[in-house]
């Protein structure tokens, strides 16, 4: 059986696909089951030669698929692709499943060995997923603070920086003067958002930071890793354009490195971002292209969402544990939602 060294060595060898159609799998062991490749995008596949497998985890469910794969234009095999999520490298992981499942004896009966390996293999994507949900939230987040770094007056650049509560967990992400800020990312096609609680859709009368909260904006932004090139950016090029505002608008140093220190505790978990040592980490260097920037006024009574009044009604019901998903239409009317980066922190500032 291939070692795990030898398997992420593989890995790390084979090369991105020339056409998105066709894929130069590298087998991992000479019964040519488990194999290892990447799509046009860089990302990694597990390719599991043989009949279709029936995933039980709806996550494992949802990362396979069973298609005809083809090496060229001649040669062609059916198999069960899993594929990794699609930001940074993971071919550690990639490494990991194709070993347990080889463990498993893949090689010889690799439907009883995927059945045996699935929950260690649903364990590897979910936390691939919150990785990526958390790049992707950060990367949203940074590129709001840009275009307000960009869009403000010289003596507001500080308190922007100051306001971003979004790197902990907080009631708000922003806080600009009476207005607070929730900024939620997607790289779906439409402002699909998960809500955490009804505070993130309603104004909080108890105030926010020192002052009280007057109105609230959800600014929903669609993301997609992109190829280089274009309008695209990426996580240490934001980092690098907001700290060139702070220190062109005589922000201390002081506060350049708190901010610093924000980004490396994003999350409050293993997500965060070191700029001085992950600079040039693939897992944040991944380019996004923006498909949209939308501010929704939350107080707009078009906007129908579950509030806290709709919940108070069930007296049985906890406020506090709902969590719901909003699909927001693109045009509300009156202005609502307000469109594009730049008019949105134009919208802000008021």
């Amino acid at each position: 059986m291939a070692s795990y060294e030898d398997t992420l060595q593989l890995i790390a060898g084979a090369p991105r696909a020339a056409d998105p159609g066709i894929r130069d799998v590298r087998w991992v062991t000479a019964a040519n089951v488990v194999g290892v490749a990447r799509d046009s995008e860089g990302r990694v596949e597990v390719f599991l030669r043989g009949p279709e497998l029936e995933p039980s985890s709806s996550v494992v469910r949802d990362a396979i698929e069973f298609r005809v794969v083809h090496r060229d234009s001649h040669s062609s095999f059916q198999a069960n692709r899993l594929l990794m999520p699609a930001l940074g490298h993971f071919d550690q992981v990639a490494a990991f499943v194709c070993t347990e499942l080889l463990r498993n004896d893949a090689d010889t009966a690799l439907a009883p060995a995927f059945k045996d390996a699935e929950p260690i293999i649903e364990l590897a994507i979910e936390r691939l997923r919150l990785s990526e949900q958390a790049i992707v939230g950060l990367a949203g987040e940074l590129l709001l603070i840009d275009a307000l770094c960009r869009r403000a007056h010289i003596s507001q650049v500080a308190d922007v920086i100051a306001g971003w509560d979004g790197w902990r967990r907080s009631s708000r992400d922003l806080a600009i003067g009476a207005t607070g800020i929730e900024v939620k990312t997607t790289t779906g096609p439409g402002s699909s958002h998960f809500i955490e609680g009804v505070h993130q859709v309603e104004i909080d009368v108890a105030g926010v930071g020192p002052g009280t909260e007057e109105r609230l904006l959800l600014v929903s932004i669609g993301l997609h890793p992109s190829s280089e090139g274009g309008n695209t950016f990426t996580i240490p090029q934001l980092v690098d354009r907001v700290i060139g505002r702070m220190e062109v608008a005589g922000v201390p140093d002081s506060e350049i490195q708190s901010f610093l220190f924000r980004l490396s505790e994003y999350g409050g978990g293993p997500h965060g971002y070191d700029h001085v040592t992950q600079a040039s980490d693939p897992t944040y260097t991944t380019p996004f292209l923006t498909s949209f920037v939308r501010s929704y006024d939350m107080t707009d009574t078009a906007i129908q969402v579950l509030r806290r009044h709709d919940v108070a009604e069930h007296a049985h019901v906890d406020v506090s544990s709902v969590r719901y998903r909003v699909d927001l239409p693109v045009t509300l009317g009156a202005g609502n939602p307000v469109a594009g980066a730049n008019q949105v922190a134009d919208a802000i500032f008021g």
